[in-house]
């Protein structure tokens, strides 16, 4: 089997080495899950995902190739070259198994000798000793992770499936949810009212596979909100091999989109909550950006927070990028393997360096087209960092 034709063009720029790996994997029976741009991959750059981990006689560094041995939720090892522009990924290796809180608790309480143990125990009555258990058991159960709400979280998952829905409380408004949900993503939601309440949707290609997101704000209280996340991902169109790296990434995105959000009991009534209320914050909501309707407008606004202090940050394990504003003028910061700086003698040289800098990750959820302009900047936006 040789490279695909929907790949064969993007493969073509890759360096001949990391071509050569990829036809090998592909003839040896593995096969592509996705081609994306972004990390790990330099702007310029772009990556393969395999479906499998690369045989045991390629997984090494040799020539011009250079193998990493990583462990996190989006890869297992990484393929590449010096400069890092370009890269060949393996699936993440499956989750480690939870450690025993309790086990680990109980090795490191103190042991006392046999005949401290024995006094303790013909000094004191029955009552006490039923009363000191009682305690001991309050003490270990305070020290576990606090448990998610009985109804808070719905998971419904088939073999090419999976489904969650969590029910949160959250003292921000709606907006500060959906641009925090949207700064992970990089995808824009769209919000709209439906049946009196106020529901953003969006849509999302993460490693081949598509997530639709719903978020509802279900109920305006006095002192916080009361929402809902639903997340639904299908892999039914990819090919089986493909199957068992969907499963296996699916909640760990889930669990990365909402690990900001507080679970809770859903609202037994959607009206327990202040109705004027609850359509003041709504109609915020929807005018937020209002104002932000243009490009300019939108590359102004990113202009006036940086220089009040925001910033543009990236970071990974061979280093990473700071943008700043020092007062005077816009720079660029890289650290780690290849640092770098760069001075921007203007906004206008400055933003377009900002736009290609962030191209490939403002598209990659429509990889091989682009976005437009207007949706690229407001992405843009959402990488802004206090």
């Amino acid at each position: 089997m040789t490279t695909g034709d929907p790949y064969r063009e993007q493969l073509a720029e890759f360096p001949a080495a990391l071509r050569a790996l990829v036809e090998a994997e592909l003839q040896a029976g593995n096969s592509i899950v996705a081609i994306e741009h972004g990390f790990p991959a330099a702007p310029c750059g772009t990556s393969v995902k395999l479906a499998n981990a690369v045989r045991d006689e390629r997984r090494r560094s040799v020539g011009e190739v250079v193998f990493y041995a990583r462990n996190n939720s989006s890869y297992a090892g990484e393929f590449t070259t010096r400069e890092r522009h370009f890269f060949v990924l393996e699936p993440p290796l499956p989750p480690e198994p939870y450690p025993d809180m309790d086990a680990i608790r109980r090795s490191l309480e103190p042991k006392p000798d046999a005949l401290a143990q024995l006094a303790q125990r013909e000094a004191r009555s029955g009552p006490e000793l039923v009363r000191s258990m009682i305690g001991a058991r309050t003490t270990d159960e305070q020290a576990k992770p606090a448990p998610i709400p009985k109804g808070a979280l719905t998971a419904v998952e088939t073999a090419t499936s999976a489904k969650r829905l969590l029910h949160f409380r959250d003292h921000r408004p709606p907006h500060a949810i959906q641009f925090a949900l949207e700064r992970d993503l990089m995808t824009l939601f769209t919000a709209a009212m439906q049946n009196d309440r106020l529901i953003m949707v969006a849509s999302a290609k993460v490693v081949g596979a598509r997530y639709d997101l719903t978020l509802r704000f279900e109920v305006a209280m006095p002192n916080t909100h009361c929402y809902s996340l639903c997340v639904e991902t299908s892999w039914a169109d990819a090919a089986a091999t493909h199957h068992d790296y969907y499963r296996h990434t699916a909640d760990s995105w889930f669990s990365h989109w909402t690990r900001d959000l507080q679970p809770a009991e859903p609202p037994e009534d959607l009206e327990e909550g202040s109705s004027e209320r609850y359509q003041r914050i709504c109609a915020a909501s929807l005018n937020a950006e209002a104002h932000l309707d243009s490009v300019p407008a939108l590359q102004q606004a990113i202009i006036a927070a940086m220089k009040s202090g925001a910033r543009f940050s990236t970071s990974h394990k061979e280093g990473g990028t700071h943008i700043t504003w020092t007062g005077e003028r816009f720079v660029r910061t890289d650290y780690g393997d290849y640092p770098d700086h760069i001075t921007y003698a203007s906004e206008a040289h400055f933003l377009d360096a900002l736009r290609k800098f962030y191209d490939g990750e403002t598209s990659a959820n429509v990889y091989p087209e682009k976005v437009s302009e207007l949706v690229a900047w407001r992405l843009i936006l959402r990488l802004l960092r206090s």
